[in-house]
């Protein structure tokens, strides 16, 4: 049966349908099943910030536009790494840069992804390469090698997950159930299946990895270089000292510290610390275009969306993620005009309206 992605209005319908399509396991990992407190905690700070609106603001022309990393995209919203999209479509990673180059945006490809830098490239002409740090610096080298070939724009390591952290027995079941579909045949990782000589579990991840290293990293290539899952103010101080170009403010929905700060609170000090010096961005939790405001006014430049993404994908593919992304867009350009913002250079804290400590 063919969905009719226009009768869909927003993410959460979106959502209803997808889940129908999703096999068990992977609808349980995209859940976070088991540790679902750090995804609820974000969600909720989202939406505890009250809105302001504005009166008598001539608001005829909106703007949804921004300059990220030198580029000009539609829309401050970029879509996530995500592991495991075809399980969803088959296309997975393919189809998602398709949708989001309709959209006039980004597309960020995980290392673990099933489909390859390549044909994501190829499909997208620009995405940014997400990384993971690995012990074995060849398949690292390799992997930057080939996303500069295939057309990325930015390389986008995560930095969250020096360790990788034991789940509940609910989300580790839905993971022991995937994880050999991820080893081989259509859903396999690129990074395992095209790497096979060089095990991908016993290099990943590398816990002795430091600032430092950076420098390595960026010598590979000439690509501005994001680091995504920073939380802490003192950290994206030594993201811009160590020469990184943005940080992505991300507690990975809570798969790694199952106790983390929730991005919304921890978005404005570290907007505060580093200022104008590198570009802020927010993932983790962000549903709707009154999401992306609040997330703006905090001083964001742009917001990653995951889950929204691949709910996109599983309703109707490339379309279905490009009618996400046109979806948050319109919301957005609703709340801008509401609150009295024709750019998004003119959302600021003045709009938020709770908690007061947001809008120092």
């Amino acid at each position: 049966m063919t969905t009719d992605l226009e009768a869909i209005l927003d993410v959460a319908e979106f959502r209803a349908v997808a889940e129908r399509e999703m096999p068990e396991n992977y609808k349980a990992f995209v859940n976070n099943v088991g540790m679902e407190q750090t995804l609820e905690d974000d969600l909720r700070a989202w939406s505890s910030m009250h809105l302001r609106p504005r009166a008598l603001v001539d608001v005829t022309h909106v703007d949804t536009s921004v300059t990220v990393l030198g580029e000009r995209i539609s829309m401050p919203i970029i879509t996530a790494p995500f592991v495991g999209s075809t399980f969803v479509h088959p296309d997975g990673e393919i189809a998602t840069a398709s949708g989001a180059t309709a959209a006039g945006t980004v597309s960020t490809l995980s290392m673990m992804g099933s489909r390859p830098p390549e044909k994501v490239g190829a499909a997208a002409g620009r995405y940014w390469q997400q990384l993971y740090w690995v012990r074995d610096r060849g398949v690292l080298r390799d992997i930057v090698a080939r996303a500069v070939v295939a057309g990325a724009s930015a390389l986008c390591l995560t930095v969250d997950l020096p360790v990788m952290p034991s789940f509940p027995r609910p989300m580790r079941e839905a993971w022991q159930a995937l994880f050999p579909h991820w080893e081989n045949g259509e859903h396999a990782m690129y990074a395992v299946r095209d790497y096979r000589d060089k095990p991908f579990g016993a290099t990943f991840p590398d816990p002795g990895v430091t600032w430092a290293d950076l420098e390595w990293l960026k010598g590979l290539s000439g690509l501005p270089l994001i680091l995504k899952g920073i939380i802490c103010p003192e950290d994206a101080i030594l993201a811009r000292d160590h020469g990184a170009a943005a940080v992505i403010v991300s507690n990975h929905a809570g798969q790694g510290l199952k106790s983390s700060q929730p991005v919304a609170h921890a978005l404005p000090g570290i907007v505060d610390a580093v200022g104008s010096d590198l570009e802020v961005y927010a993932d983790s939790g962000i549903r709707s275009g009154a999401d992306v405001l609040r997330a703006l006014a905090l001083g964001a430049k742009s917001v990653l969306i995951g889950r929204p993404t691949i709910w996109g994908l599983a309703a109707g593919g490339a379309a279905g993620v490009e009618r996400v992304l046109q979806l948050l867009q319109t919301e957005l350009e609703e709340v801008m005009a509401i609150t009295g913002a024709c750019r998004v250079e003119d959302i600021n804290r003045s709009v938020l309206g709770f908690p007061p400590a947001y809008a120092r």
